[in-house]
């Protein structure tokens, strides 16, 4: 005697379904109701094999955008030997906006939106900061990197205290402890130093300097464990600390590139912290 032949796993089985009962009126009533509820049983199949494709294509979508805006960020770091060059600002801000639109479905929705505030101000920063011919356009960035700032804390501080990460923090390792504590040092000593050549600009860059200090410390306590976030939080402070040693104190040769790359790096790991790495 055959063996019935098995039903494909993740197929429907209908037909199968149909030939037990027969046909027409040797059905009946039940008949029809069995092919409902196996309609149903299929559809819930086939939803279910959807669900991982769909997960799967937004993190493929994530990543690709993510690597999009790293060359968008490379590219950008190489034009500068052009610069100053029409449409300047637009390619300064091709990074950011990509990076925006790789959070776009990022979960939860409320680290999305910080996110997006924050990568939607940091572009706005560089905008201004591309177009020195206008008269605010380094107050104006400066208030655009402290918006970010604000929204990067924002975002960081429930992954580094929030009840959830608990178990994260007693296992964080001892150096991060001890890096924050450095940070902050070394970031009231630069501000220090900056302080004489200030002027009516003292008060606005302290309080942009202890946003920006607040945000790096989060970066080095937040999950998750691997170093994108302590590595765009420590590239962060790098690069507006050149931006005030050129500003304030003396111009150096490469600063451009120097500033633009340490803060590329601060973008792009902060967000592959968060996209790529955020549920370790």
């Amino acid at each position: 005697m055959l063996a019935p032949e098995p039903t494909p796993v993740g197929k429907c089985n209908h037909g199968k379904k149909n030939e037990e009962h027969g046909n027409g009126d040797e059905a009946g009533v039940g008949g029809e109701s069995d092919d409902s509820m196996e309609s149903g049983d299929c559809g819930r199949l086939e939803d279910d094999d959807d669900v991982p494709n769909a997960f799967e294509s937004a993190a493929s979508q994530t990543r690709r955008l993510w690597l999009l805006a790293a060359g968008a960020a490379l590219a950008y770091g190489v034009s500068l030997r052009d610069a100053p060059y029409p449409d300047q600002a637009a390619a300064k801000v091709l990074m950011c906006a990509l990076l925006f639109l790789a959070c776009a479905r990022h979960e939860p929705m409320r680290e999305r939106l910080r996110l997006m505030a924050a990568l939607a101000a940091s572009g706005v920063g560089d905008a201004l900061l591309a177009l020195p011919q206008l008269g605010f356009s380094f107050v104006g960035g400066l208030g655009a990197f402290l918006v970010a700032h604000l929204a990067y804390c924002a975002l960081l501080a429930p992954r580094a205290f929030g009840a959830a990460n608990r178990g994260h923090r007693q296992r964080l390792p001892g150096w991060r402890k001890a890096a924050v504590a450095l940070l902050c040092a070394a970031t009231a000593a630069m501000y220090f130093v900056f302080l004489p050549h200030l002027g009516e600009l003292a008060v606005p860059v302290a309080v942009y300097m202890l946003a920006l200090c607040a945000m790096a410390s989060l970066a080095f306590l937040a999950r998750p464990a691997s170093p994108a976030l302590p590595l765009g939080g420590l590239a962060f402070v790098a690069s507006d600390g050149m931006i005030g040693i050129d500003r304030f104190l003396s111009p150096f040769p490469g600063s451009e590139y120097a500033i633009w790359f340490s803060y590329a790096i601060a973008q792009v790991s902060i967000a592959a912290g968060i996209l790529l790495y955020g549920d370790a």
